[in-house]
């Protein structure tokens, strides 16, 4: 009997320990997916983060992770990838340095020459990719191309706003809670708001602790936690 008891605690002790799936997302969603790998019942989530399209690149060329999540769609992925669900939407708002000259989505035209104006680099931030589109349907690129300054991803953007080393800045909703030492302006009008969708995608070759993750990532529990952070159910 002692010797029944003694392999049974050796079993238990050579226990597996819980399988690590290593997941790409945008940097945007960092607060949310760190939430739910905290909270995840499944495989253990490593997450790393970055611009949707340099981590879209990585994935391409080998990056150890076959699921990502991103802020926009990825046609460089149909090769090797299929989308599983999209997490959630999202919207633009312009964010503003404290004491910065007054703007708004119409009055780019106004400002003076010293003004900038902070964007995700394109085509690898989908936030940029969205800015520009919106200040093209405004009919307001033109007036403010030559202000522009890139972030290599939106946090990027944000920091540079609340830095002072941009006037003002683009970025989405659920961005502008992050910093309390920039003003938001205001959301982008209706008439130029893009689709901002956080697609999920999961790589054709992916191990099965993977594409449980994977799962997980599209249930119902992730699309509360997003919604808690003020990501949308909808398009915007």
């Amino acid at each position: 009997m002692r010797r029944l008891g003694l392999v049974i605690v050796l079993v238990a002790s050579c226990k597996r320990a819980p399988e690590e799936v290593t997941v790409g997302a945008a940097i945007s969603l960092k607060e949310v997916m760190d939430e739910v790998a905290t909270t995840s019942k499944g495989p253990r989530l490593a997450l790393v983060y970055g611009a949707s399209g340099d981590l879209a690149a990585q994935m391409e060329h080998g990056a150890p992770f076959d699921v990502l999540a991103t802020a926009g769609e990825e046609p460089r992925l149909s090769k090797m990838a299929d989308e599983l669900c999209t997490l959630a939407w999202n919207t633009l708002v312009l964010v503003r340095h404290h004491g910065s000259p007054d703007v708004s989505w119409t009055t780019f035209d106004k400002t003076p020459p010293s003004f900038r104006l902070a964007i995700g680099l394109t085509p690898q931030v989908p936030a940029g990719v969205y800015a520009e589109e919106a200040l093209r349907k405004l009919g307001a690129w033109t007036a403010v191309e030559s202000k522009i300054v890139r972030g290599t991803n939106v946090r990027a953007v944000l920091d540079l706003v609340a830095r002072g080393e941009a006037d003002a800045g683009i970025v989405y909703a659920t961005d502008e809670g992050i910093r309390k030492d920039v003003d938001v302006v205001g959301e982008v009008p209706k008439e130029a708001r893009p689709n901002v969708r956080y697609p999920l995608y999961l790589s054709r070759v992916a191990s099965h602790a993977s594409g449980r993750a994977a799962q997980l990532l599209c249930g119902e529990d992730t699309k509360r936690a997003l919604v808690a952070h003020g990501f949308l159910d909808h398009p915007p």
